[in-house]
């Protein structure tokens, strides 16, 4: 859907498929359009959750450990608190697996399921991401296909083994935890470093008009 909406809006990278120029009434009606179909999308798997939750009460299931029971809180309250920490992570440029770990594990699910559905939540968004970044032309291919190969899929596989291999090895699930905390501070500390040297460096210079050319683009501008 996401997709399909930044095609709508077109960008450096790809033409608008209706048309529309960057700043136009049409232009912002499309970015804006984002907001309402997202909401309503939320709300439609909301209420199917809340349906199943309330028919598996009604014939006495029994949840097991680590089943996330999505009463009328949780598919309220969950989904407001992942909107805005995706907002602030898609400002900080930190990766959506950041953001869903922790809240995961508020949700007491099992560590292995908290990883694994992490991860394959992160390739429907980083997909999504990479395709936005292509229409806005502010993909570098040789940046991308490096880091897509190293990270994305050697990165993967180590992590995937390595977690296996410890939880086999220890029989401790609170390891992904660790890793995870680790993660997250080393990212946070990472970020604040990088943020105080650029602004010290170029000050707000980095800023340019939303209209103008981006990435790998804006050098020959």
């Amino acid at each position: 859907v996401v997709m399909c909406l930044s095609l709508l809006k077109g960008g450096h990278g790809a033409p608008s498929l209706l048309g529309v120029s960057c700043g136009s009434v049409g232009y912002w009606s499309v970015v804006l359009l984002n907001i309402p179909v997202l909401a309503l999308l939320s709300a439609l798997a909301a209420r199917s959750l809340l349906k199943r939750h309330e028919r598996r009460l009604a014939i006495g299931y029994e949840y097991a450990e680590g089943d996330v029971q999505w009463d009328a809180d949780k598919v309220v309250r969950y989904p407001a608190i992942v909107a805005c920490a995706a907002i602030a992570a898609g400002m900080l440029g930190v990766g959506g697996g950041m953001v869903l770990g922790p809240i995961f594990l508020e949700l007491d699910l099992i560590p292995e399921v908290s990883s694994a559905t992490s991860t394959l939540m992160v390739l429907f968004m980083s997909s999504s991401t990479v395709g936005q970044f292509i229409v806005l032309g502010m993909i570098d291919a040789e940046y991308a296909l490096f880091f897509g190969i190293v990270g994305g899929v050697l990165g993967a596989i180590v992590g995937t083994k390595g977690a296996r291999a410890l939880l086999q090895k220890t029989g401790r699930t609170s390891i992904i935890i660790f890793f995870l905390a680790g993660l997250l501070i080393g990212s946070g500390l990472l970020m604040v470093s990088t943020g105080v040297i650029q602004l010290r460096e170029t000050g707000f210079t980095n800023f340019r008009p939303v209209c103008g050319r981006a990435g790998k683009a804006a050098k020959f501008d």
